[in-house]
């Protein structure tokens, strides 16, 4: 596993148990975390299999999905890890990725669990001749984790769908407080505005390690950056756009939690556009009571 353990790792119980029930079926099981940029997918995946890494023989891996050459890299580690030979003769990087393959599914391999991460471009995973898919092993045994925005990505590799929302207000208010640690936050109005930030921000958890990481680095209550916040959309979406450190990302990815939402947007812009333009307008009458006949003659 490529991240350690995330000491701040907070609620998301129904969802582990969920993890669990799938993957100690009997036979081959394919589960998908799907949901938002942001929303918690990895840090889930991480959570689980440290916790199923120690109470039992299984074996885990984790390959990044975000293209063939992370996870072609990752695989000939695999590879290098479980000591499969390269094929003979010329060297042949395909060759090798189904030996890996062919090694998951064969009885050499025994009880594991492999995690592909961030599988979300559709193209590389179109069934059997998808860039990445048709390396994906299938077989009568192990457990198959991918997290995705994808539904398309989740229902083509025939996974049971985990889907992963915002954070129940308990859990977010709790994380928040973990990530800010000494900053003094039992004042009444200091809990007041952590109320507020956390509404603002939909209890998402990549906003709320980004207002935190924001907050600590400055030595910035939470009374103060909630003002800043509320100040003006202008503000609110500085804040939203500072980059931060994530060291259980990939490392050429620069985090900001506007930065993963337009991400989602551009993917909603391909995908539908009608959709996407809907939510233009929306967002240019702001977001409370538009008439649904504006919305319907649009």
């Amino acid at each position: 596993i490529p991240y350690g353990r995330y000491n701040k790792f907070t609620g998301r119980k129904d969802l582990i148990e969920s993890l669990r029930r799938y993957s100690e079926r009997k036979g081959h099981n394919r589960i998908a975390l799907h949901g938002l940029g942001g929303s918690g997918k990895t840090q889930i995946a991480l959570e689980y299999l440290y916790r199923r890494a120690s109470e039992s023989e299984c074996d885990v891996f984790w390959v990044h999905g975000s293209g063939l050459p992370k996870f072609s890299d990752d695989f000939r580690a695999i590879a290098q890890h479980v000591r499969i030979p390269p094929p003979s003769g010329e060297p042949d990087e395909e060759g090798l990725l189904l030996n890996i393959k062919r090694w998951f599914e064969g009885p050499c391999s025994g009880d594991w669990m492999l995690v592909i991460d961030n599988a979300d471009n559709e193209e590389d995973f179109m069934g059997n001749s998808g860039r990445i898919s048709k390396f994906v092993p299938q077989g009568s045994r192990g457990t198959l984790i991918l997290t995705t925005r994808s539904t398309q990505v989740a229902l083509r590799e025939r996974c049971e769908m985990v889907e992963v929302r915002k954070m129940a207000e308990n859990d977010a208010q709790e994380l928040l407080l973990k990530l800010l640690g000494n900053l003094n936050c039992a004042r009444e109005e200091e809990q007041e505005a952590i109320t507020m930030i956390l509404q603002s921000i939909h209890h998402i958890p990549l906003a709320i390690v980004g207002a935190a990481a924001f907050m600590t680095e400055t030595q910035t209550p939470p009374s103060t950056y909630w003002s800043i916040f509320r100040g003006s959309d202008e503000h609110a979406k500085r804040l939203l756009s500072r980059p931060f450190c994530d060291i259980q990302r990939e490392t050429d990815i620069t985090e900001s939690t506007l930065t993963t939402y337009f991400i989602t947007f551009d993917r909603i812009t391909r995908g539908m556009p009608l959709a996407a333009n809907l939510l233009h307008l929306i967002a240019f009458f702001d977001r409370q009571n538009i008439p649904e006949e504006l919305l319907r003659q649009s």
